[in-house]
C-alpha cells in the first residue's frame, strides 16, 4: 500500500511540475530542452503514470 501512495504522489508532482514549467518557463532553456514542450511531455508522462497506477490498484482490489 506504501509504494502505490509513493507511485501516485510521484505522478502527481510530475504532472505539477510540468505544468509550472509549461506555464511560466516556456522560453526557458535547459540544456538543449526548452521549458513548454518539456513541460508538456512531463504532464503526459505523468498523467500516463497515475492513470496506470490507480487502474492496477483498482484491479488489485477486484481480484
Amino acid at each position: 500500500m506504501t509504494t502505490q501512495l509513493w507511485k501516485v504522489l510521484g505522478s502527481l508532482a510530475l504532472i505539477v511540475v510540468g505544468g509550472c514549467l509549461w506555464l511560466f518557463a516556456r522560453d526557458t532553456e535547459f540544456l538543449w530542452f526548452r521549458g513548454g514542450p518539456l513541460g508538456v511531455v512531463l504532464v503526459v508522462v505523468g498523467a500516463i503514470d497515475l492513470v496506470g497506477s490507480l487502474w492496477s490498484r483498482d484491479r488489485r482490489r477486484a481480484e
